[in-house]
C-alpha cells in the first residue's frame, strides 16, 4: 500500500521530472553573443535598410503622382477622342449630304444646259425664218418700188 512517506517522494519525483521538462521547453530562447563589430555591422545595414525604404517609399509616391497624372491625361484624350469621332461622323454626314447637293446641282445645271441648247436651236430657226421674211419681204419690196418707179 501507499505510504505518505511514498506519495510524498513520488510526488517529489514528478514535480522534478516536470520542472526539468519545462525547463527544457522554457529555456527554447538561447541567447546569442555577438561581437561589437558585428553590431555595428547590424546596425548599419540596419540603418541603410531603413533608408533604402524611405527612398523606395518617396519613388513610389512620386510614382503614384505621375500615375495618376498619366491616367488624367489618358481620361482627357479619350475624351479628346471621343469628341473627335463624333466630329468626324458629322463630317461624313455633312458630306455626304453635301455631295448629294452637288449632284443634284449638276443634274439640274445640266438639265438647264440641255434646255439652253434646246432654246438656241430653236431660236436659230425662229432666226432663220425671219431673216427669210424679211428677204422675201426685201424682195416683195424691191419688186413694189419697182413698179412704182415704173409707173
Amino acid at each position: 500500500m501507499w505510504t505518505k512517506k511514498r506519495v510524498f517522494m513520488c510526488g517529489l519525483s514528478l514535480y522534478f521530472c516536470l520542472s526539468w521538462a519545462f525547463a527544457g521547453i522554457c529555456s527554447a530562447n538561447r541567447v546569442y553573443e555577438i561581437s561589437e563589430t558585428e553590431l555595428t555591422q547590424l546596425q548599419n545595414h540596419l540603418d541603410a535598410l531603413e533608408q533604402n525604404n524611405k527612398i523606395l517609399q518617396m519613388l513610389l509616391s512620386e510614382s503614384d503622382e505621375q500615375s495618376t497624372i498619366a491616367l488624367n491625361k489618358l481620361m482627357e484624350s479619350q475624351k479628346e477622342l471621343a469628341t473627335l469621332k463624333m466630329q468626324l461622323k458629322q463630317a461624313q454626314i455633312d458630306k455626304e449630304s453635301a455631295t448629294k447637293s452637288l449632284e443634284t446641282a449638276n443634274l439640274e445645271l445640266q438639265k438647264a444646259a440641255q434646255s439652253f441648247k434646246e432654246s438656241e436651236k430653236e431660236h436659230a430657226k425662229i432666226e432663220g425664218r425671219l431673216r427669210t421674211k424679211c428677204t422675201v419681204l426685201e424682195v416683195l419690196l424691191g419688186i413694189a418700188t419697182g413698179f412704182a418707179i415704173a409707173r
